[in-house]
């Protein structure tokens, strides 16, 4: 009895216990199980500090959320790389083409056997001296670090301006940035909704991020 209360406490399935017993002799194999159950073990760790290293990326993210929302002005932050997956797009966010070309998108990101992370909106690249815009689904990074079709770029982690904006539209970019950016420091610019505490469904919260080139660190916000 104590040996099975062993496999129910690390969630050894009661169908394997046969494996560490001997019908013919009365004994019960503890060396296998606990080995078994240090594997198990370790394996719970390993993911729930995955999950826990997760949680704490969003608490910083919703904090950072928050200040955005809260604030008005443009503001510098750095932020994390990110994988993602593009599709050419012109419209605004939140319309049934948008959401309908994600979700497809999401699928497809599936059928590669990756991850989907946790932002999407639009993108802004530069294309041969012209800005083009893209959907975008981020892709779990880990996941993805094989990856190497022309539909999925890889954003480094750099300096940004960020602004809350009220409704979709990413090219009002060039006139909330103009006192401070000049479109030649830009490397892109993404659209996507803040990660506040209180979501509201019916019209989230969105922000504008200007990613500045690598040796591009003198912003003026004072002005």
């Amino acid at each position: 009895m104590d040996a099975i209360q062993f496999c129910v406490d690390l969630d050894i399935p009661l169908k394997h216990f046969h494996e560490y017993t001997d019908e013919t002799a009365p004994w019960i194999c503890y060396k296998d199980l606990v080995e078994r159950g240090t594997g198990l073990v370790q394996e719970k760790i390993r993911i729930m500090q995955e999950r826990l290293a997760l949680l704490k990326t969003m608490q910083a993210e919703m904090e950072r959320s928050e200040k955005s929302y809260q604030n008005n002005t443009p503001e510098l932050y750095f932020l994390p790389e990110r994988t993602c997956k593009i599709s050419s797009y012109g419209g605004q966010l939140g319309t049934d083409e948008s959401n309908e070309q994600m979700k497809k998108m999401i699928i497809e990101i599936y059928t590669h056997k990756m991850k989907v992370g946790n932002a999407n909106g639009l993108l802004l690249l530069k294309e041969n001296n012209n800005w083009k815009q893209y959907l975008f689904v981020d892709v779990d990074t880990a996941s993805a670090k094989n990856i190497s079709q022309p539909q999925y770029i890889h954003i480094p982690a750099g300096q940004y301006l960020c602004k809350r904006v009220e409704q979709s539209d990413i090219n009002q970019v060039w006139n909330w940035c103009q006192p401070h950016l000049s479109a030649e420091q830009i490397k892109l610019v993404i659209e996507t909704e803040l990660f506040v505490g209180n979501y509201t469904f019916s019209k989230p919260a969105l922000e504008q991020r200007c990613l500045l080139h690598d040796r591009q660190s003198a912003v003026s916000l004072g002005d």
